[in-house]
């Protein structure tokens, strides 16, 4: 719908200004709580400049006129940005984020600013002090988190494009709660500055949306280094617009059974298993692979990072929501401990993945996004991983963390529904910087329709 609307608009067929006032109707009419402000002033601001752009001749960008909400965990200058916390009721940021800076040069329009769950520090986007959001597919059940918003928004067309963060899976899970796409980047694809850290050497930006060009596009808007962004790396911007049309003949996909499935519901394995048949049908080989790490653990060390953010704000623990001062407070007496220790882990087991899947000629890992059917709003813990109760957000993120503990790109797309009728993502996974093999293998799934 994005490169539509672009099109469109760049071509005179449409007006920025037509497509915004459809979009508001939209964004206004939202009853799953996925929009927490509606950014009107700017949008027509914007839009205005989009269209003024046309008139004259110039080329207004790639996003030409795309509506766009922005997780409120993402700076947006002059405009309210919360974080999904009490402790920033009244935080108004003066400068965009580098990716809303990105976006707006490339003729997107800002509308909205999306629910998150609070400090991106859950997966169920149930937030105690700005309201809590439904899944468009089920309202009684979670969209994912923490960019359910995003998701949400996306799969109920009230804006186009949505990019997320994700610091264990907060891109993909959403997506394949929600059943839309959404793409985690190589770790230094895209830059950081100006949105809330939560685990800094763990946390990335990408684009979310309902179709795979569409995040294809967006990530060409996105990426590259920024010298606000030390962690940014100058590798090269490609068209992976043209990259997701390439298909997937010849490449080598591995399947880690024990990691990925051996904790996964049989219905969503299920589903899984048809979008790699899809890849297979296209002229992938599927071979069995080893994740080297403990089945579906994810990473143990990853709360006491996320505790630095806050320690030095003691003082006011008392307006954070209660699943944030739980996990807070249990992380805190590993913070002496386990910090150099994480560290050296995460480089040691980055190293020796790379090197066992690049010896071993594999270019892509496919697996489910999540192991079971999003929780129903309100539940804290599931059954997972061969144990009664598990705490939801562990739970959601344990397909997923792992490609944030090496910073690989990762991309969940819709591959068939559950037992319950809620969308089931598969995830693709590559080496670090080879997104085009995230998108094109993703692009065999989508139009498989399965």
């Amino acid at each position: 719908m994005s490169l539509a609307i672009a099109e469109q608009v760049r071509g005179g067929e449409r007006t920025a200004a037509e497509v915004l006032d459809e979009h508001l109707e939209k964004l206004a009419a939202d009853e799953l709580g996925a929009v927490w402000r509606i950014t009107e002033e700017r949008a027509r601001a914007e839009a205005a400049a989009v269209d003024r752009a046309v008139a004259e001749g110039r080329d207004p960008g790639p996003l030409a006129g795309v509506p766009v909400g922005w997780k409120d965990l993402i700076d947006t200058g002059g405009i309210t940005t919360t974080y999904g916390s009490a402790l920033f009721r009244d935080h108004v940021p003066d400068r965009d984020a580098d990716v809303v800076a990105l976006f707006a040069a490339a003729g997107a329009v800002c509308v909205a600013k999306l629910a998150t769950h609070e400090l991106a520090w859950g997966t169920t986007n149930q937030n105690p002090h700005f309201g809590s959001c439904k899944n468009p597919h089920d309202p009684t059940r979670v969209p994912g988190g923490s960019s359910g918003g995003s998701g949400a928004a996306l799969a109920t067309g009230l804006v186009v494009a949505a990019p997320g963060t994700d610091t264990g899976g907060s891109i993909r899970c959403p997506a394949s709660c929600c059943g839309i796409v959404g793409l985690k980047p190589t770790f230094g694809r895209v830059s950081l500055a100006g949105i809330r850290m939560l685990c800094p050497t763990l946390d990335h930006c990408g684009p979310m949306a309902r179709t795979v060009g569409e995040c294809a596009l967006q990530l060409e808007v996105l990426a590259g280094a920024s010298p606000r962004d030390p962690r940014t790396s100058p590798v090269p911007v490609e068209r992976w617009s043209e990259a997701a049309k390439g298909g997937v003949d010849g490449l080598t996909v591995g399947v880690a059974e024990r990691y990925f499935f051996e904790h996964t519901a049989p219905d969503i394995a299920a589903s899984a298993r048809k979008g790699i048949e899809a890849l297979r049908d296209a002229g992938a080989r599927i071979v069995e692979v080893d994740m080297g790490w403990p089945a579906g653990l994810g990473d143990p060390f990853t709360p006491e990072e996320a505790a630095t953010v806050w320690e030095h704000w003691p003082e006011r623990r008392a307006d954070l929501g209660p699943d944030v001062v739980r996990d807070v407070e249990a992380a805190e007496p590993l913070l002496a401990v386990d910090a150099a220790i994480t560290s050296q882990n995460r480089l040691e087991y980055r190293a020796r993945m790379h090197e066992s899947l690049a010896t071993a000629g594999i270019d892509l890992i496919a697996a489910p996004t999540q192991a079971f059917t999003p929780p129903r709003i309100g539940v804290t813990e599931v059954g997972f991983a061969g144990k009664r109760a598990v705490d939801v957000t562990y739970a959601m993120c344990a397909l997923t963390q792992i490609f944030n503990i090496l910073g690989w790109p990762a991309i969940s797309v819709p591959s068939g529904r559950d037992d319950a009728g809620m969308p089931v993502g598969l995830q693709l996974a590559s080496l670090p910087w080879q997104e085009s093999y995230c998108l094109a293998a993703a692009a065999v799934v989508e139009a498989a329709s399965i």
